[in-house]
Parts: C-alpha cells; sequence; structure tokens
C-alpha cells in the first residue's frame, strides 16, 4: 500500500513543533494547533499523510468502490458510500446512508472529500472486515476510538478479510499520523474471514 507520506525532517519538525508550542500560548488558533501535533509527530518520526491521497493513489474497484478503506481501530465491519463527490465510511454501528451529517471524522464515520473518479463508473455502496490489530501495537481500550485503521480492500464483500493495514491518529482535516504498519498473518486473516 502506497501511503505518500509528507516528509518533515525530525531536527526541523522539533524547531516548528516548539515554534508552534509558543504561538498556541500567546494566540490560539486552530491551524496553529494541527500543525503544533503534525510537527510533533514529525519529530517522534511518525510519517505523515493527506488520507484524500492514500485513498485516491489506491484506486478504484469496477464497481467504483475505493481499494482503501479507514474507520475507528474499535469497529468490527465498515461500509463505504458515496455523497457526492465525497466516499463516506461508516461502521457497524450507524445507518451508513445516515450517520455522517458532512463531518470529516466522528465518533463512528470518516469522510474524505472530493476524490471521486471519471462518472463514467457505477456507485455502489459495499461492507468489509476490519483488520485486528495485534497486541503489540493495540492502543488502550480506552484510546482504541480515538485511533483509526486504513487498509487496502481486497473486495468489497463481508468475509474477505485484509492484508496489510495501518494504525493512524487524526491531526485535523485530512491530515493524519500513521502510527504503525503490519501485515496480518494467514493465521489472523482466517479468523477474520470466519467472523
Amino acid at each position: 500500500m502506497d501511503l505518500a507520506t509528507i516528509v518533515v525532517p525530525e531536527d526541523e519538525a522539533r524547531a516548528k513543533a516548539a515554534e508552534y508550542a509558543e504561538a498556541i500560548r500567546t494566540e490560539r488558533t486552530a491551524e496553529d494547533e494541527a500543525l503544533a501535533m503534525g510537527y510533533r509527530a514529525a519529530a517522534r518520526g511518525l510519517p505523515l499523510i493527506r488520507l484524500s491521497d492514500a485513498v485516491r493513489r489506491g484506486g478504484f474497484f469496477d464497481n467504483g468502490l475505493p481499494r482503501i478503506a479507514v474507520i475507528n481501530a474499535d469497529a468490527k465491519e465498515a461500509s463505504a458510500h458515496w455523497d457526492g463527490d465525497d466516499i463516506v465510511f461508516a461502521d457497524e454501528q450507524v445507518d451508513s446512508q445516515w450517520g455522517n451529517r458532512g463531518a470529516l471524522v466522528n465518533r463512528h464515520t470518516v469522510r474524505v472529500r472530493g476524490i471521486r473518479p471519471d462518472s463514467s463508473r457505477r456507485w455502489n455502496s459495499g461492507w468489509t472486515v476490519v483488520p485486528i490489530i495485534p497486541p503489540r501495537i493495540r492502543p488502550r481500550r480506552h484510546r482504541l476510538h480515538r485511533r483509526h485503521i486504513l487498509w487496502e480492500v481486497e473486495e468489497w464483500k463481508r468475509g474477505i478479510s485484509p492484508r496489510d493495514p495501518a494504525l493512524l491518529r487524526h491531526i485535523r482535516g485530512d491530515l493524519w499520523a500513521v502510527l504503525a504498519v503490519w501485515d496480518l498473518t494467514e493465521l489472523e486473516r482466517a479468523v477474520l474471514a470466519g467472523a
């Protein structure tokens, strides 16, 4: 999976993080807070991505659904449907058609804006299994709902398990930090397929 990371050298990231932290003390703006968070993540060596770029670069199936999905880390299944030029991913807790009222990220949905490819394709919706997070990188339960999993979808059908997920933390808007990347074993994939 090609995540097309935003590269910021760690030394530069540390200096910029300190600069924006100082700016936040005197004049707090949402942009300054997002930049401080992004630079702190880069200073820790975490890759940064624009989610829309990752989904777009992943490509689309013939039915128009994306090959990349993203949802809250505590979800078991995820759906995708188009809302204009946006794709909305929803977990099993909400009605995927009505659970997102335009928010980019909320408790049960993630909206990726403006990525719809050419209009000659059919536009469907679908469901898929969400990858499990191995214990060595799994966040504590109280933090799990604030993390997201991004993965390459094998096929938008229940019972088809994914291969190579990434654990993400939302920073702001389209900007996300990649906390970990792993491959699912064949045993993990078999358990997910039977769930």
